[in-house]
């Protein structure tokens, strides 16, 4: 059986192959364009390489361009989860947070996660049960003692209900927060939380895809998570990700 730490550094190998190209610049015409969305031919094509390197470990993946069996979730085997490139429309506009997230869980379990940010040159990575790095080089997050004091990470999904009602309600959750962050990447928005940039995520109608690397991040780091199905589609949720298990749900 492979180690959880051989399949890590092959993650981290997948990652930085498939951020290389990006940052190169890779073929950025649109497949898909929505009011809402936006998918181009570099996410399928960086999504191909990132497989076939994964290939070699003989693990299921799920991907967010080309899928996945979702029944994986449910399961107790390892399987990959790849965002070939988060933050798309960043990326079509040449705004910086982007990056190339790669997960590895046991079920609903994250194991291990590296999210390649091409555009800052940073790799953040983390195993559960080992701790987590920024470049290689391991930290230990020092986060907010108190929610008033505490930097949120947010944002709102293609799938996300703007309603009126629903978006007084996520008013109500984040109000008590010092400083409420968009960065358009969910991916690094996550890992901002596990590496003490930021104290807190939260969004609803996000993707497994988006935030499998980030949850590996967090709970490396010490950090808790809470995550929730929508119902709306498989692998479709709500996520609470924080330094301190209190804040959870943005209780007091």
């Amino acid at each position: 059986m492979i180690e959880i730490s051989a399949y890590h550094k092959l993650a981290l190998s997948a990652a930085a192959a498939a951020a290389q190209v990006l940052h190169d610049g890779a073929n950025r015409t649109v497949n898909f364009l929505s009011p809402q969305d936006v998918k181009l031919q570099a996410d399928e094509d960086s999504e191909k390489l990132i497989r076939r390197m994964l290939a070699e470990t003989g693990l299921p993946i799920i991907g967010e361009e080309l899928g996945g069996d979702p029944g994986l979730f449910e399961g107790n085997q390892l399987y990959w989860v790849v965002d070939p490139l988060d933050g798309t429309y960043n990326y079509l506009r040449n705004q910086p947070a982007t990056c190339v997230s790669i997960g590895l869980m046991r079920g609903s379990e994250p194991v291990s996660g590296v999210i390649h940010d091409f555009c800052g040159d940073r790799v953040y990575a983390g195993v559960v049960g080992t701790g987590v790095t920024i470049n290689g080089v391991s930290l230990q997050p020092s986060w907010a003692d108190s929610l008033d004091q505490a930097c949120l990470m947010t944002g709102f999904p293609a799938a996300t209900d703007k309603s009126p009602e629903a978006l007084a309600q996520f008013v109500e959750q984040v109000r008590r927060f010092k400083k409420i962050r968009m960065i358009g990447s969910a991916a690094l928005a996550v890992a901002y939380v596990g590496t003490g940039q930021a104290d807190v995520y939260y969004e609803t109608a996000t993707n497994l895809w988006d935030i499998a690397a980030g949850m590996a991040i967090v709970r490396a780091a010490g950090g808790v998570i809470d995550l929730q199905p929508t119902g709306k589609k498989p692998l479709n949720f709500n996520l609470w990700a924080a330094g301190k298990q209190e804040w959870i749900g943005a209780r007091k």
